[in-house]
């Protein structure tokens, strides 16, 4: 088969939602697809080596710095040559020392303010409008089996829809991948009417829909019900399976939560609170990261880059996933700590009926310990773990997820 991915950011910059895209090609390419990426590219300052795309992918990509993202660059080299100049200049008096601080205010102000004018030039799809009117001149003879447009960014179908409406490419089949909803994402794009417009003119564009998460499915139905017949779900493929015995490697259990909490998407204090009651060790990485106050066996990083990050991972064999407060989003992290064999705390979240569909999915693999995001509740769960009570749980890999048989579910939607 022969398979057009169009992905409209740098696949190569280290991100949670770059991780998915390599994931979905990874099963495509195992799968025995021949597989075309058409994706952006400039953002070198941003990419890391181990984000790599497979060997016999042919990859094409569209310049997509835009201006928006040079004076940004600028700004920052600006600010490094101001702070070096600060350090090691004296200052002749104080007069000049506050003359200097005005003009390098008012550099600054001016600079944003020219930022902010640019980037609203862009419209609802922001700086990755300018990756769509490069790429739109991408053509091809193929006869693409399928054509995949992956989202984040929502631009990614935009220009699934161009090259199509403008006879660039023919296909037998396009795919929508929605892996976050655009107007209900749970960061906050609620209450945007410009936002939901598009969203709902590119899902009328659409001819098959992909979710990522039964919630989210059902939660898009009801927002966009003209567009309802064609949407599905299938869950996300991990990125990478690890073949450690992780929950036996320690004498002691080591917790680690490896994730943004945000109040506002992700409630982690009563878990917190839970851990210090009974004096497990935690590692917490990720943002914000001045929300919790650290004790003697509960660590508190910031977001860590992988290779920082994997040290702390490796010696952690209690993995601690927890669910959203709303929105019906699935945190993908769930599916990559299904691929090893440690012990995986779920805490549920959300609605009564959100936290039953969600578990009605995910018990049945008999894979994770469950509880609710309560204190009393979570501290429960801990007491089974630390006493080594799994019941029917098995802490195995999950072959359910690896991509192969996760593209799969995606194509024949």
């Amino acid at each position: 088969m022969k398979v057009l991915v169009i992905i409209g950011d740098t696949i190569t910059v280290n991100t949670s939602a770059n991780l998915c895209h390599l994931a979905y090609i990874n099963g495509l390419v195992d799968s025995g697809c021949d597989v075309t990426l058409l994706s952006s590219s400039g953002r070198d300052n941003m990419v890391d080596i181990s984000m790599k795309i497979p060997s016999t992918v042919t990859s094409i990509t569209f310049d997509s710095v835009t201006l928006y993202e040079k004076l940004s660059n600028a700004l920052k080299n600006s600010s490094k040559e101001v702070s070096m100049k600060t350090n090691n200049d004296i200052p002749l008096n104080n007069n000049s020392c506050e003359s200097n601080s005005k003009n390098i205010s008012r550099n600054v102000s001016l600079t944003e303010k020219i930022k902010s004018m640019i980037f609203s030039l862009y419209g609802v799809h922001g700086i990755y409008k300018k990756f769509v009117n490069k790429a739109k001149q991408f053509k091809s003879t193929e006869v693409y089996d399928y054509v995949l447009s992956i989202s984040t960014p929502a631009s990614s179908h935009l220009l699934a829809y161009k090259l199509i409406h403008n006879k660039h490419i023919r296909y037998k089949k396009w795919i929508q991948i929605w892996e976050d909803p655009w107007t209900s994402d749970v960061y906050g794009f609620s209450g945007s009417k410009k936002i939901e417009n598009e969203e709902r003119r590119l899902l009328s564009l659409a001819e098959h829909i992909c979710y990522v998460s039964p919630l989210t499915l059902e939660n898009q139905k009801k927002l966009y019900p003209e567009s309802a017949h064609k949407m599905y779900w299938a869950p996300l493929p991990f990125y990478y399976k690890n073949d450690e015995q992780g929950s036996i490697v320690n004498k002691y259990n080591y917790y680690g939560y490896f994730g943004d909490y945000a109040p506002v998407s992700r409630d982690l204090a009563p878990f917190y609170v839970a851990a210090k009651n009974i004096g497990v060790s935690v590692n917490i990485c990720g943002n914000p990261s001045n929300l919790f106050a650290q004790t003697d066996k509960i660590t508190i990083y910031p977001r860590l880059q992988l290779n920082e990050l994997k040290p702390i991972e490796d010696k952690t064999n209690v993995l601690v996933f927890l669910c959203n407060r709303k929105g019906g989003q699935i945190p993908g992290k769930i599916y990559q700590y299904s691929a090893t064999y440690k012990t995986i705390l779920f805490i549920l979240d959300g609605t009564d009926e959100e936290k039953k569909v969600l578990k009605s999915y995910f018990e049945p693999f008999n894979r994770y310990i469950f509880c609710e995001n309560t204190v009393e509740d979570i501290e429960r769960a801990i007491k089974l773990i630390e006493n080594n009570d799994f019941g029917n749980v098995k802490n195995e890999p999950i072959d359910e997820f690896n991509p192969a048989k996760t593209i799969m579910k995606v194509l024949e939607g």
